[in-house]
């Protein structure tokens, strides 16, 4: 046979109601689908029947103004098709029409700051998935909330019409007992041997939209029961009471154990009956009450069986219980004697009934009491909220580096600092110390060419054309497109040190999980830096030709220089083999001695023109290789800083904006989102 809680409501025909008649659980043979149950309905059954959306159809008629539980006014009795006879309507009767009893009821209206709380738990699930296990947010809490979300949603889409009151209890506490009394009939059995309530029972006061109730509680068909009079008037402010009777808490039946874990969390209000003899008993204590601590609004106590106690004992025996609640943060609870046997005390336990159904909020609040729950466990997770960040806080943040952050406002602004000091270790990390200087050294040599003496460049150039200038040149500027390549080896170990330096500074200020993520958030981009510093570095070298127009004005004068002084010296060559040894007949201004003087003075003008215009030009070269090596040493410190910024700093400021959000929404789902 299928479970039961497998079939959806609602899939079923109305008026489709041909079930068994039951005289107790598990009583008597099934009549067939043309048989009408019971015979004849006459008029001593003061009752209306229960309509089920197509579920079994079981009625209690009478209650306890018809005697006592289980006395001849009270019996279970199935309606045939159709519902029950519109005569016998009470006030739980169903409307009339085709249509009667199978009206669904309205869910639970939520208000806004129910639903805001809830929202905000969903975003702090969200948040906290991603940094569960470990040294993280606990899986199980993140699973416990989950839990919560989707039974609260399931609740507020069920009946707003109906309150689900559970009477909880061990083996031998009078639970069953009490159920039976207040429902008036023998429904759920009663003893002292383990284990006796194995199933949960539920009795419903208005049953209109009550099936689809029952089913997300798991109530077999089978113990689904009405209760509804006409002969007590004061049964109208019972309506919409689903009273269940658990399986005993303390079953050697593993499935009751179970189901009475789920109930305990799906109950509106919760009822723990106890009796004299193991109120105190710490299983219950341990296992129910200490976790619904903060529950007190949604949770009563009985003391049962009272008959059997004296006045002063069952002072003295309220009093302990008192004392234990309270240690128990459950000093709201209210507890409630009675006695079944007798009845004593039953009617103040209806009277909380009835209070509790009209006031038509015991399902809000309990939700409400178990967000409050869960969010206190987030709580650890959140540490102390710094609040807004003012002046004095950030004068106090101020000159903090190198020693730990005290709380999340000084991160944030260590942060936002960090870029400039990254960069720099950054720097010291990709050698851009050096690179100034061979930057400076490849303007030099390539200068020479241009603005250099004419004699040295000669020299270099055509009689010993220098090879090892060349090679320089070339080596300086390979060292510097070597750069661009980004840190490698022991480099990319100061690029690792940076991050943990960083990381440990602001790591001790923030609760876990977050010290934990923030140090992932730091080095999650590290494989990245040195390409991304090799990129920075060669965007902000300058063009390897780039070659200054003076230099070229420059390279003409010091070309002119040189041809007047070639020119000067073959001059003088000339006169002296012509004019001085007559060794041939040439025309006069090439054997004019009288010239020598002069074309020498010449010449060392030229020579000394030319030899203070490389001076000076190599002087103005270098002091602009200098201002060029400052520009683009701050060219790469912003650039490198952006790098810190984009690779390093970004992911830990989202990682602390995640922790801020992490404590809105905790504030939010708290109640208190301000």
């Amino acid at each position: 046979m299928s479970d039961p809680r497998d079939a959806a409501p609602g899939h079923r025909a109305a008026g489709r109601v041909s079930r068994l008649v039951r005289k107790g659980p598990g009583r008597g043979p099934s009549p067939s689908p043309d048989e009408e149950p019971f015979g004849p309905v006459t008029a001593e059954l003061e009752a209306v029947g229960a309509h089920f959306t197509g579920d079994p159809v079981v009625a209690a008629v009478g209650g306890p103004a018809a005697g006592a539980a289980g006395g001849p006014g009270a019996r279970p009795v199935s309606w045939p098709p159709g519902g029950p006879p519109a005569e016998l309507g009470g006030p739980l009767a169903q409307p009339d029409g085709p249509a009667a009893g199978f009206l669904p009821a309205p869910p639970l209206r939520v208000g806004s700051e129910l639903s805001n709380r809830l929202s905000a738990l969903a975003r702090l699930i969200q948040i906290g998935s991603a940094r569960s296990g470990g040294d993280g947010i606990s899986p199980t809490l993140i699973d416990d909330a989950g839990d919560l979300l989707t039974r609260a949603g399931e609740r507020l889409r069920l009946s707003s019409s109906h309150t689900v009151v559970a009477l909880a209890g061990g083996t031998g506490s009078g639970k069953s007992s009490l159920f039976n009394k207040i429902a008036g009939a023998d429904f759920s059995t009663v003893g002292v041997t383990r284990p006796v309530t194995r199933d949960v029972h539920a009795c419903v006061w208005g049953v209109s939209g009550s099936g689809p109730l029952l089913e997300w509680l798991g109530v077999p068909r089978r113990y689904r029961y009405a209760r509804a009079s006409a002969l007590d008037g004061g049964e109208q402010s019972m309506a919409g009471l689903v009273l269940l009777d658990l399986p005993d808490h303390d079953s050697v039946m593993a499935h009751a154990t179970d189901q009475v874990d789920q109930l305990v969390e799906q109950a509106d209000l919760m009822i723990w009956v106890l009796d004299p003899q193991k109120y105190a008993d710490a299983a219950v204590h341990r296992r129910f009450l200490v976790p619904l601590a903060g529950h007190s609004e949604v949770i009563a106590v009985v003391l049962n069986q009272a008959d059997i106690l004296g006045p002063e004992q069952v002072e003295d025996c309220v009093n302990d219980l008192r004392r234990l609640l309270d240690a128990e943060d459950l000093h709201d609870v209210q507890i409630v004697v009675t006695s079944a046997v007798t009845g004593s005390g039953v009617d103040g336990l209806l009277s909380l009934l009835a209070k509790t159904v009209s006031a038509r909020r015991a399902a809000t609040a309990r939700i409400a009491a178990d967000v409050d729950a869960v969010v206190a466990r987030f709580q650890p997770y959140a540490g102390p909220d710094p609040g807004p960040f003012t002046a004095a806080a950030a004068e106090a943040s101020r000159g903090r580096a190198g020693r730990p952050a005290s709380d999340s406002t000084a991160v944030a602004r260590i942060l936002g600092a960090s870029p400039a000091r990254l960069a720099a270790a950054f720097a010291r990390a990709a050698g851009v110390s050096a690179i100034g200087d061979a930057l400076q050294s490849a303007r030099e040599l390539r200068a020479v060419d241009y603005v250099g003496w004419p004699v040295t460049w000669l020299v270099e150039r055509v009689v010993r054309r220098d090879p090892g200038r060349k090679i320089r040149l070339g080596k300086l500027w390979a060292e510097l497109r070597g750069v661009t390549a980004g840190p490698s080896g022991a480099q990319q170990s100061e690029i690792d040190n940076a991050l943990t330096e960083l990381a440990d500074e602001v790591s001790p200020a923030l609760p876990k999980p977050w010290s934990s993520t923030i140090r992932v958030a730091i080095r999650s981009r590290a494989a990245d830096i040195p390409a991304a510093l090799g990129e920075r570095i060669g965007a902000a070298l300058p063009a390897e030709n780039n070659i200054a127009p003076w230099w070229r004005a420059v390279g003409v004068w010091q070309g002119l220089l040189l041809g007047g002084s070639v020119i000067g010296l073959a001059w003088i060559v000339a006169i002296l083999i012509f004019g001085v040894f007559h060794a041939a007949t040439v025309p006069h201004l090439f054997r004019a001695v009288g010239l020598l003087p002069v074309l020498v003075l010449l010449l060392a003008a030229a020579m000394v023109l030319g030899w203070l215009t490389a001076n000076s030009c190599l002087k103005a070269v270098r002091t602009a290789a200098v201002l060029e090596n400052e520009q683009v040493a701050e060219d790469m410190q912003n650039r490198l800083a952006g790098v810190a910024h984009e690779l390093v700093v970004v992911p830990a400021q989202q990682e602390l904006a995640e922790l801020e959000r992490f404590r809105a929404e905790l504030r939010a789902a708290s109640g208190h989102p301000s």
